[in-house]
């Protein structure tokens, strides 16, 4: 059976990205998960918006990062969930003959 490519994307996208814009959103709320962010932070650039070097600043100001980091995880869960259902269905076709 294969998968159908565009929707196993959009799912591990919903997936990978709710969670992720909760973290980044409780991260700037009380500092939670910090030192997750922070890895998540030096992979990706924010261009002076990170949550982490905002923190001493008020909640609004944490805010452009919160959304530049959810826009990184939801491009990233994009591409792994259309790479990870493309390999599958090219891999299940070259069994099932």
């Amino acid at each position: 059976m294969k998968l159908s490519i565009k929707w196993f994307s959009v799912t591990a996208l919903i997936i990978g990205t709710v969670p992720a814009a909760v973290l980044f959103t409780w991260c700037a709320m009380n500092g939670f998960g910090a030192e997750i962010v922070r890895l998540f932070e030096s992979v990706y650039p924010s261009g002076g918006f990170s949550i982490l070097e905002n923190m001493d600043k008020p909640v609004l100001n944490r805010v452009p990062g919160i959304i530049i980091n959810t826009c990184y995880m939801a491009v990233d869960t994009f591409i792994a969930g259309f790479s990870f259902s493309s390999l599958y269905n090219l891999f299940v076709s070259k069994l099932t003959k």
